[in-house]
């Protein structure tokens, strides 16, 4: 009896799990294919190099002419554990350095973050004066961090 009633448990989680589903492709976020977009959106003609990555998958490094972007898609990990980050930077007068970086998270677990990329699309844009978002239901692009004087290694 007691492990016809595991059993049970066990599958009720599954059918909680394939149950709850995000509202607008009407599928679990786990089958959702999650495409993240890097724009560079600096003004005058001024490269913008990426670099993204996450736990397992390193997809290197690249410079981005103004108004390109670098894009890639993925499932999210079934246990909702999939993190990806970047580190952006550009050449700057503005900074002592000559140049200023950024380094963010650009897809994580969060029913927020999948609101604002409409459960499909998270658009990432690199502007003069920060890093943005954009918030697709709303079509507004929204800030998130301020660059930080200085170029990192990479």
């Amino acid at each position: 009896m007691s492990s016809f009633n595991g059993f049970t448990l066990l599958l009720l989680v599954f059918a909680f799990t394939v149950v709850s589903v995000e509202p607008r492709q009407g599928l679990p976020t786990e089958f959702t294919r999650w495409h993240v977009y890097v724009v560079n959106g600096l003004s005058d003609g001024r490269m913008l190099f990426v670099h993204c990555k996450s736990k397992d998958n390193d997809l290197g490094g690249r410079n981005l002419d103004v108004g390109t972007n670098f894009t890639w898609s993925f499932q999210q990990h079934i246990f909702r554990r999939t993190l990806f980050w970047c580190y952006v930077s550009k050449d700057d007068n503005d900074y002592d350095g000559g140049g200023a970086h950024a380094s963010f998270k650009v897809f994580w677990q969060d029913v927020l973050l999948f609101h604002k990329c409409s459960w499909k699309d998270c658009i990432w844009i690199a502007k003069d004066d920060g890093i943005y978002i954009k918030n697709v239901p709303r079509n507004a692009d929204e800030f998130r961090w301020q660059w930080k004087p200085g170029l990192l290694q990479h």
